[in-house]
């Protein structure tokens, strides 16, 4: 018995060696742990940064969206089928039901070639039927917006919910800050680009738990004159 703790102690007594002989560790030689590579940062998504079909953020809305994400939105709404009760849509609009005394036939035409936004050319004074304000106007369906918040947001439309749509009639200065067109420049007119605030049915591709919810867009709605000085 007494041979047998004498081996263990003997055994113990060599390890304690060895490991008191064990040189110290090289930090140069030292061998990192090896972690999973972190995902490229274009895969983080944060609510804020401008989507590809923003044209690098220069734009507010979206008309197309390749990356639209049909297959999320589609799960969402069949999480919870009566939200799409919430918001209707009068998804022929025109000028013929937007624009009092026009048609659409007429705003379809508007074209101003000659308008380069300066009072004292002559293209101020020239040109076809159209607004006093040189704008863009179209009838769209947004596909993705910046909300009031500056967060980007994911819009229901028929992409991914056929028969589903939420249409917004959306004018464009193409001269703001310009003179108004026909108006005389002793009166000191500028164009102004008007919003409104609409509310749609939304998505967070960043936060898809909270399914489909309103949101509120602050989107361009009109360009108007302004004469500054008395009449």
């Amino acid at each position: 018995m007494t041979s047998v703790l004498d081996n263990l102690h003997q055994l113990v007594a060599a390890n304690q060696q060895d490991i008191m002989a064990e040189p110290e560790a090289d930090p140069k030689r030292y061998t990192k742990p090896s972690y999973s590579k972190p995902k490229d940062e274009n895969d983080y998504c944060h609510p804020r940064k401008a989507p590809m079909c923003s044209k690098n953020g220069t734009l507010s809305f979206c008309y197309e969206d390749t990356d639209y994400p049909v297959k999320e939105v589609k799960y969402a709404i069949e999480y919870d089928p009566l939200v799409l009760k919430k918001y209707a849509d009068v998804d022929d609009q025109s000028a013929d039901n937007s624009v009092d005394g026009l048609t659409s036939l007429s705003e379809d035409h508007f074209d101003y070639p000659d308008y380069k936004g300066t009072a004292f050319e002559k293209g101020n004074w020239i040109g076809d039927e159209g607004y006093i304000c040189p704008s863009d106007v179209l009838y769209t369906r947004p596909l993705r917006a910046v909300n009031a918040d500056g967060e980007w947001r994911v819009i229901v439309q028929d992409i991914a919910w056929p028969g589903y749509t939420q249409t917004q009639r959306i004018e464009t200065c193409l001269f703001p800050g310009a003179s108004c067109r026909t108006i005389s420049p002793c009166y000191g007119s500028k164009c102004h680009q008007k919003y409104v605030y609409h509310r749609m049915l939304s998505f967070d591709p960043c936060d898809p738990v909270k399914g489909i919810f309103v949101d509120i867009y602050k989107l361009p709605s009109a360009c108007s004159c302004r004469v500054s000085r008395k009449l």
